[in-house]
């Protein structure tokens, strides 16, 4: 009988242990030498560890932390536990609202979202929610501008029924490290979220090291080592630089654009940038998975609709003719 490696895969999943065994390492090594027991996970432990996740990602079948956009799901696997993600663009390219989409449907697979507000008031981003879950127009909510009021009342019922059932926390706090450490303290009691969302990185309090560089170095070093330690996923906004006067607009930003610091460069496992280009009169928004650290990169025109605050894919087939043009 012949296997796909697939079916071999899922054999050999199907085979791991439940749960990590205790393997202690030796106390003798090759050389007959004795050696001291040292902290943390011997090499075995760590293995096992890794088998039990692999094994756990199959039981799924998806990803745990789905960014809920296919194309960058495929590429990552998600967001992971352990990890710092980046979103970085201009300002208003929409990297707060993508942060939100990510978000809102991580917190719709039952986890839990803290969402540290740096900038916007909560009762901006929580509008600005239900209008990308309801495809209402912004502009009208904020005049008071409602065309069909039996329409609205039903789609606030529901809104504020999955604001009730899921565990998403907006803070407006968070602009020192140690805020963010009382955030967690106050509202998780002794436990921690699945996913922080920080929006956005150079609006930190910057008085506390010697210079901005500096100080947004010390944060995401600090951010870093919570999303290790505590086996958290971390998704950090932040701004690309402004382009010089005169500079082409069309010019396609990298790492190195990102403004503050190269720490978010050096630590983020996956970088996501947002920009523009300008095709025969046409603006088109550009993703790019700029930074994976455990897989390929990769590159998409998507569909922003600015009065929803919404991100989505553009079908294959016009993707190809619209790439076509480029």
């Amino acid at each position: 009988m012949e296997y796909e490696p697939e079916d071999i895969f899922q054999e050999f999943i199907a085979e791991l242990p439940k749960e990590p065994s205790n393997t202690k390492s030796d106390t003798v090594n090759n050389n007959g030498i004795g050696k001291v027991r040292r902290e943390g996970k011997t090499l075995s432990e760590y293995w096992e560890t890794a088998k039990n996740e692999y094994r756990k990602r199959a039981e799924r079948g998806a990803p745990e932390l789905p960014t809920g956009i296919a194309w960058i799901d495929e590429l990552t696997d998600g967001l992971h536990r352990g990890e710092l993600w980046t979103i970085s663009a201009k300002s208003s390219f929409g990297k707060t609202s993508m942060a939100l989409n990510i978000a809102r449907n991580i917190a719709d697979k039952n986890k839990s979202v803290l969402f540290i507000s740096l900038e916007m008031r909560g009762e901006e981003l929580v509008s600005r929610l239900f209008c990308e879950m309801n495809r209402y127009d912004h502009q009208n909510l904020r005049k008071g501008f409602i065309v069909n009021v039996s329409d609205f009342q039903n789609k606030d019922k529901a809104f504020t029924d999955f604001l009730n059932a899921v565990d998403f926390e907006i803070v407006e706090q968070g602009y020192r490290f140690k805020d963010i450490e009382a955030i967690i303290a106050s509202y998780y009691e002794g436990g921690y979220p699945d996913l922080i969302c920080i929006d956005f990185a150079q609006l930190i309090d910057t008085t506390v090291a010697k210079d901005e560089r500096l100080a947004l170095q010390d944060y995401i070093r600090k951010l870093t080592e919570l999303a290790k330690t505590k086996k958290i996923a971390i998704l950090l906004v932040s701004q690309l630089r402004r382009l010089p006067s005169g500079a082409d607009y069309n010019r396609e930003p990298g790492m190195e654009d990102m403004k503050g610091t190269g720490a978010l460069e050096q630590l983020s496992t996956v970088v996501i940038l947002i920009y523009k280009v300008i095709i025969n009169g046409d603006i088109r928004v550009m993703v790019k998975l700029a930074k994976n650290r455990h897989g390929p990169c990769g590159e998409k025109e998507m569909r922003f609709i600015g009065e929803n605050f919404k991100f989505e894919e553009i079908p294959e087939e016009v993707y190809q003719e619209r790439k076509d043009l480029m």
